[in-house]
């Protein structure tokens, strides 16, 4: 509760200071007060991505969320995710790759999986070098669907791949996360019966997802 606090006093203070500032002062234009709407906007997704993961984890947590299972794609799943934030990318100068096994099927919950994918994405893109490269690989075998997701940044110290599963841990103090997309996606991972890594790798953060094909 202390982190969650912690988390959304500062979005809450924004928005707060910004309303009560536009209030003060009369004579104002419509400039100023697009300006102020447009940070009243911008911290109120920032709030309402934070309440729902946090509600997210909290079901996940009571086992109150149940997965929905249906036939997909992982390779058509990768792909889709990527083409969604390529506008993120393209605004840093990240491109970013998919290939591996094509049509590999998978009985999983859609929606939580492509929220997975997604999270990873973005981790990798945010991490990755400006006018880098993040690249997303699957990988299968009869009893393993493998997903690898690869930036081209700094990497994590050893001493802190432990830590970056837990929820509201930010490496990076530049960061605007809220620190759950990983604790997330592992939690989606273990859902389905796979599991979710940091591997080692010569440059960057490989992050490997293993899902069981049965």
């Amino acid at each position: 509760m202390a982190d969650a606090s912690h988390e959304l006093r500062t979005p809450v203070s924004v928005v707060r200071t910004t309303a009560q500032v536009t209030l003060a002062r009369g004579g104002r234009t419509e400039d100023d007060y697009r300006e102020s709407f447009t940070i009243v906007a911008e911290q109120s997704a920032r709030l309402a991505r934070l309440v729902d993961a946090m509600f997210l984890l909290s079901r996940a947590e009571a086992q109150g969320l149940p997965l929905v299972p249906e036939p997909l794609y992982i390779d058509d799943l990768v792909a889709e995710c990527a083409r969604a934030l390529r506008v993120f990318a393209d605004e840093r100068g990240i491109s970013i790759q998919t290939s591996g096994a094509t049509e590999t099927t998978f009985s999983g919950d859609n929606t939580l999986l492509r929220q997975m994918v997604g999270n990873l994405l973005d981790n990798a893109i945010r991490h990755a070098k400006a006018n880098g490269q993040v690249s997303a690989t699957v990988t299968s075998s009869p009893t393993e669907i493998t997903i690898t997701i690869v930036d081209d940044g700094d990497g994590v110290p050893p001493d802190q791949r432990d830590r970056i599963f837990q929820r509201f841990v930010r490496l990076d103090s530049r960061s605007t996360g809220a620190g759950l997309g990983l604790p997330i996606a592992r939690w989606i991972a273990e859902a389905h019966g796979g599991r979710l890594t940091l591997e080692s790798s010569a440059a960057g953060a490989c992050f490997r997802i293993v899902l069981p094909t049965a």
